[in-house]
């Protein structure tokens, strides 16, 4: 072999364990760098996958939980009437607001009503028959309303924290061909409301009974414990609620009340008139008043919500009130004190408003001479004629016997027990149907009065026959006896003096009271009165007492024998 083929030879031999050397280094080092590098980016794109998954899962737990806390209560009866004391809060807030700028009291009609037909048709289940949440419905209807109301109860309703939704809105002028004047206050506002109640929220704190879940600021500033007291009870729940979660409003502070500006009923809001004050009236002060008269000022316009004011005095005559600035800002004034006898003095008003424009106004004090007061004496109206005796009941069997007086003038009633020898009077009276002791009488002294009529008439109750009771009018001329011991009152009312001293032995003058003196001196005849049932004490008294001799066998009677006199008269 020559040197050349040896070359070659060699040569080739170099070529070929090259080609094995990059055959081999390819397939037994660089391929499975490739594969191992293919596999791990394959790995790493599967596990970007699940984080991006446990990212996501991870974002609904937390919307489910704020959606849990957006869900009404799971009790069904607390979920109902919270809801709709919100809904009726709102529209009440709205129309408040409403009759304060103006609008007349009662003129927004307003009413919220539940809808019954709560189809569970379109809800997605869990499984069958077991639907994710419960939907509640409500209509709300408002009538004479203007836009300032629909957008206070929308925006009102929007910032309610909770899972609910309008399905339904109407708003539609009413009064669209009545001639003259616009009317701003003729939209009628209808709208359906859908709220839901999400299964699955019966743990943890969301399982509560305040419609909207309490902030936990307030766990922060009371503990658990305030929570737990908030949560648990519905009304103290009312005034905790925290500002939306997940706001549906534009987040961005935004003007709604270019909604009002740009009425698309009735046009555009006309401008408000020009910033001014309301006159004043003068004031009269009394001589020797001892009160302070107070002034209260008024504006209109625009900017006349954030008006201040001041009142500058100047004396015309005399020097009735100190001169110079009153202090204060607003709008209403205490003015000074004032000894003076009589003078005038001249008050200027200077309001600013809102925007820094002034308005000015003037009115004058005066003080007067105290003048003597007239006594005036007035009539009060007799009711005697709706002083109706309505029972009278004697029994035989045990000597006692009961009678009622009505008086339906001043719903008040008398009730009068005897028993033995003992007469008891009671008085009541009735706040709504209830009936209320005023006062009893253990002596038989009959006082009929009351704070309002003229009717006072004073009466022992001496005993009952068989056609009435018989009354010892004690008081004929107004004027009170003088041998009656004071009467004991019920209780908590005074008790009286001490017992009067013991009359004469005479049967009869003990009973009438006044027919003899412990001298022998003989005084008028007492006045007996007869008062059947059903008659009034003006037809009692119109028919006179009974006749003096009468009235002396039925007081000899009754000293003998008690007060039960049909029962003395048949033994």
């Amino acid at each position: 072999m020559t040197p050349r083929d040896q070359k070659l030879a060699l040569l080739l031999i170099g070529i070929m364990a090259l080609t094995v050397g990059l055959l081999g280094g390819y397939f037994l080092v660089f391929d499975p760098i490739v594969k191992n590098r293919a596999a791990e980016t394959e790995l790493q794109g599967e596990i970007a996958d699940l984080e991006d998954k446990v990212k996501q899962q991870e974002a609904r737990l937390k919307l489910l939980k704020i959606q849990q806390a957006q869900s009404l209560p799971v009790d069904q009866t607390v979920a109902k009437q919270e809801y709709f004391v919100a809904l009726e809060s709102l529209v009440d807030q709205a129309i408040h607001a409403a009759e304060a700028a103006g609008v007349a009291k009662g003129e927004i009609k307003a009413t919220v009503k539940e809808k019954t037909d709560n189809t569970v048709r379109g809800i997605p289940e869990f499984s069958k028959g077991k639907p994710m949440y419960t939907k509640l419905a409500y209509t709300v209807v408002i009538k004479k309303a203007d836009m300032w109301v629909v957008r206070d109860v929308l925006k009102a309703y929007y910032d309610l924290d909770l899972l609910h939704q309008i399905t339904h809105f109407s708003l539609k002028k009413e009064d669209e061909n009545t001639k003259g004047a616009v009317k701003r206050n003729d939209l009628t506002l209808e709208f359906t409301s859908e709220a839901i109640i999400l299964e699955g929220a019966t743990n943890g704190p969301q399982y509560r009974r305040t419609l909207i879940a309490v902030s936990n600021a307030f766990g922060a500033a009371g503990g658990g414990t305030l929570m737990q007291t908030l949560e648990s009870s519905s009304k103290l729940g009312r005034g905790a609620s925290a500002r939306p979660s997940q706001p549906v409003l534009a987040t961005k502070p935004r003007d709604y009340s270019l909604i009002v500006l740009k009425d698309p009923f009735n046009g555009p809001l006309p401008p408000p008139p020009p910033f001014s004050l309301e006159p004043v009236k003068d004031v009269i002060i009394k001589q020797n008043d001892t009160r302070a008269a107070t002034v209260k000022l008024a504006s209109k316009g625009e900017g006349a919500a954030g008006a201040t004011y001041r009142m500058i005095v100047s004396n015309v005559s005399g020097q009735p009130l100190p001169e110079g600035e009153i202090k204060g800002r607003g709008p209403t004034f205490e003015l000074p004190k004032t000894s003076a006898g009589e003078g005038t003095a001249k008050v200027e008003v200077i309001a600013k408003s809102a925007e820094g424009k002034e308005a000015r106004a003037t009115f004058r004090v005066k003080v007067e001479p105290e003048e003597a007061e007239e006594t005036k004496t007035v009539i009060k109206e007799d009711v005697s004629h709706a002083i109706i005796l309505t029972m009278l009941t004697i029994r035989h069997e045990d000597g006692t016997a009961s009678a009622a007086i009505r008086d339906g003038a001043n719903r008040q009633r008398y009730e009068i027990e005897i028993e033995g020898k003992k007469v008891t009077v009671s008085k009541f009276y009735y706040i709504k149907d209830k009936k209320k002791e005023d006062e009893v009488d253990k002596s038989g002294v009959l006082l009929i009065s009351d704070d309002s009529s003229g009717t006072k008439r004073t009466f022992k109750v001496v005993g009952v026959d068989g056609e009435g009771l018989i009354l010892e009018d004690l008081k004929p001329n107004g004027d009170a006896p003088k041998a009656e011991a004071p009467r004991p009152r019920g209780p908590g009312g005074p008790r009286g003096g001490p017992a009067p001293k013991q009359g004469p032995a005479n049967p009869v003058a003990a009973m009438g009271g006044n027919m003899a003196s412990g001298a022998g001196i003989v005084a008028s005849a007492p006045k007996l009165y007869r008062w059947t049932v059903g008659q009034s004490l003006y037809t009692m008294t119109k028919e006179g007492p009974l006749s003096e001799r009468d009235a002396q066998k039925v007081l000899k009677q009754a000293a003998d024998s008690g007060p039960m006199l049909e029962i003395a008269a048949n033994r």
